[in-house]
């Protein structure tokens, strides 16, 4: 390098002086040998060196959402650490930066905002509400945004340029889970109880309007805010309404205290509890009470327990995320995202967003998601649910269910007998 800035000056044999835009491609051609890319030669690539591959994470680790958001990335983070070990992807190491948003959108644009530029892909964030906030910016900037924990549907419908995600958003989840109920329990009257998490209206109105096409009687709603610290008020309206079905989407700590409440005020309802994958976490297995267990049913991304051959199964042994289904889940998402990176070569932003639009019942994290399947115009890889119930402190497995955009379609489930 410094031979070009001599004759640039004038120096060097007989002190000719090199023409400007000769020594601007001299310049370019050196500044390109020294970058990161794909193959020795590709050219260079944001987060991209010859021995490093830096991925970054906008995660809840803080506020009411941290403790069924936090296994994803501490999981993500064992996967990695494994990947490193054996060698990296393509011969380059995964750095993996997660920094804590708080469940706040103002922060998650400023985490954004910090790592723009430095890191490949941000991958693993948890919340509908920051995913929303961030998805345009690193759309607009061609940074991969890869498998979100997202229930809005502006996010990926229609698809956005390089934002991925695994699970189907809360509203289709709502219709799908009231198919389920009525063909596993027969139909009745159903009453939605939802967080604030995504576009929580449209789950409400998808499940209401999947009730009454089915015949059956919608008998209200309540909406309350995450964190809420006593669900009595909606237990006690519930006791009253006396549905045969509650719908649920909310967290799983919130999971947990409501149906604590409706156990504690004998408002079970007539027939089931059916609800989204968002209660589908280890703070509600820990927390809930067992007696409500046989009402209980819940959509999940993964089956459950996961595979015991399964290499996640190998990482998290011994660990509190075995048994977690955020941190199986997190672990999945981290194998599927290290499949899409070996894949892609030359090693870019575009490459990787055009491998991920090309799979096709991929089964890229074996034992743990169901095979993954995008388009160009579709951005959301499951096609099905797994139907989990808890028993004691885990969830078991027993049925899979087609989810769809048409809260009409009346599919039937799969059952997987236990």
């Amino acid at each position: 390098m410094r031979s070009l800035f001599n004759l640039a000056k004038g120096e060097g044999p007989r002190h000719r002086r090199v023409p400007p835009l000769l020594l601007s491609a001299a310049l370019v051609a050196a500044l390109a040998a020294c970058g990161g890319g794909g193959e020795a030669g590709e050219a260079s690539e944001i987060g991209v060196t010859d021995t490093t591959i830096k991925l970054a994470a906008s995660q809840t680790l803080s506020g009411p959402g941290a403790a069924s958001c936090a296994p994803g990335t501490d999981a993500a983070k064992l996967w990695f650490d494994k990947v490193n070990a054996e060698g990296g992807v393509q011969g380059r190491k995964i750095e993996f930066e997660v920094v804590d948003d708080g469940y706040q959108p103002p922060r998650a644009i400023a985490n954004v905002r910090s790592f723009q530029n430095t890191a490949f892909a941000m991958v693993g964030a948890c919340g509908s509400a920051t995913a929303a906030a961030v998805y345009k910016q690193l759309s607009q900037i061609g940074m991969p945004f890869l498998f979100p924990t997202n229930g809005v549907a502006e996010v990926v419908k229609p698809a956005s340029k390089g934002v991925f995600q695994v699970l189907p958003l809360y509203e289709d989840q709502t219709a799908s889970m009231v198919r389920y109920g009525y063909q596993e329990f027969g139909k009745g009257s159903t009453y939605v109880v939802v967080n604030q998490l995504g576009a929580y209206e449209s789950a409400i109105e998808f499940a209401k309007k999947q009730t009454e096409e089915l015949g059956e009687k919608f008998l209200g709603s309540d909406v309350a805010q995450l964190g809420v610290p006593d669900y009595t008020p909606i237990a006690l309206k519930i006791k009253q309404a006396n549905p045969d079905f509650v719908v649920m989407s909310m967290g799983g700590s919130d999971s947990a205290k409501f149906i604590n409440a409706l156990v504690a005020q004998d408002a079970l309802p007539k027939k089931a509890i059916v609800g989204t994958t968002a209660s589908v976490a280890g703070s509600f297995l820990n927390a809930y009470e067992t007696v409500a267990s046989d009402k209980i049913r819940f959509g999940s991304a993964t089956r459950l327990p996961m595979a015991a051959d399964s290499e996640c199964s190998k990482v998290l042994a011994g660990t509190p995320l075995e048994k977690d289904p955020i941190g199986i889940i997190g672990c999945g998402q981290a194998q599927a995202i290290t499949a899409a990176l070996e894949q892609a070569k030359p090693l870019t932003r575009e490459k990787v967003m055009e491998v991920i639009e090309g799979w096709q019942d991929a089964d890229v994290a074996p034992g743990v998601l169901a095979p993954l399947s995008f388009s160009p115009e579709d951005h959301v890889g499951i096609k099905s649910l797994y139907i989990v119930q808890p028993k004691g402190r885990e969830f078991v497995t027993l049925a899979e269910c087609p989810y769809s955009d048409d809260a009409s379609i009346k599919e039937d489930c799969k059952s997987l007998n236990g």
